[in-house]
């Protein structure tokens, strides 16, 4: 059965090779790159030190790399693959061809049938979501070392290093095969299934995306509006930020401006931020500290998980009661 499950699946389980591969070749190559400008102009040293200011150095690292790609946030898409190649695929391939029955009426029955399948699958989740994750982790390295000493934000929690490391891509791919080989047992189509996975897959997924940093209370900075902003602890993710009284209550903008504002023009108003201090006004940052960053992903990751579980509990009952 492993055997004709590797003859079947071997194209998938080949070509989600090479892409992890490739994935994990410009990774390395960029990071080393990184790691090679940061050690020739000292600022690894200086990290390592701290016994400095290395703000310029980090100044002149992140003028050179900038932050985190733009385009990596498509990174995040790729657990999505899982359940569009993987998931989909497993058992709606097998019904349209109607090659489920040969395997079925044979020595193998139903049970080891999909066992062996999902066991393949799962062990592929695991090894390609562990890659993925400390693939990325080691090229966030740099950044986390310059947001723990506070010259950028760049770190673990925001998003897409969110997505990439921790616990997450595992979650996130497995979440994503189980909701495919749901769809592909229920449909028995395979592209109806990979869109049913698509839109299932966005549904979910984004709406935890926008909850996550607050499943926790985020906490609050605010100090006089000497400045325009507070700085968050090292390392902490930025939510928001906002203006508000002594006393600690939220002020819009617009009250701001009624009570400091001044005309500049025929269209302008400036704020003297002197009148702003006067009246006791501060400014504030909402945010989620460092610390949270293992607690987040725990708790993001079991949400799906457990979903997941009941996705693939599904499709084993309706596979092996309802699938003729």
């Amino acid at each position: 059965m492993i055997e004709m499950t590797w003859r079947q699946h071997r194209a998938q389980l080949l070509i989600a090779t090479v892409v992890v591969a490739a994935f994990v070749a410009y990774m390395l190559i960029t990071s080393l790159q990184r790691a090679a400008f940061a050690n020739s102009i000292g600022l690894s040293s200086c990290l390592a030190a701290r016994t400095r200011d290395c703000g310029p150095l980090a100044e002149a690292f992140l003028n050179r790399f900038g932050g985190i790609p733009q385009f990596y946030t498509l990174l995040a898409g790729l657990p999505l693959l899982a359940g569009l190649f993987w998931g989909a695929p497993l058992i709606a391939r097998e019904v349209e061809a109607g090659t489920y029955r040969l395997a079925w009426t044979q020595s193998v029955g139903r049970g080891r049938w999909l066992t062996v399948k999902l066991a393949t699958f799962l062990a592929a989740i695991v090894v390609a979501a562990t890659v993925l994750s400390l693939t990325f982790s080691f090229w966030l390295r740099i950044y986390s070392q310059i947001s723990a000493a506070g010259y950028t934000n760049i770190d673990r929690l925001a998003p897409p290093a969110f997505d990439l490391t921790g616990t997450a891509p595992f979650a996130t791919m497995l979440f994503a095969f189980a909701l495919g080989t749901l769809a592909g047992a229920l449909i028995r189509r395979t592209v109806p299934a990979m869109a049913v996975t698509l839109g299932g897959y966005l549904g979910v997924v984004l709406p935890l995306e926008s909850l996550r940093y607050t499943i926790l209370s985020p906490l609050t900075k605010s100090g006089p509006f000497a400045t325009n902003s507070i700085p968050v602890p090292p390392g902490a993710y930025a939510l928001s930020s906002g203006y508000s009284t002594a006393a600690g209550h939220p002020v819009p903008f617009s009250s701001l401006v009624q009570v400091c504002g001044t005309p500049q023009g025929a269209h302008s108003v400036g704020i003297k931020l002197s009148c702003l201090a006067a009246h006791g006004f501060h400014v504030s940052e909402t945010y989620q500290p460092a610390w949270r960053y293992w607690p987040l992903q725990g708790i993001y990751s079991a949400s799906l998980v457990v979903i997941a579980i009941v996705l693939l509990g599904s499709a084993i009952w309706w596979t092996a009661r309802r699938v003729r």
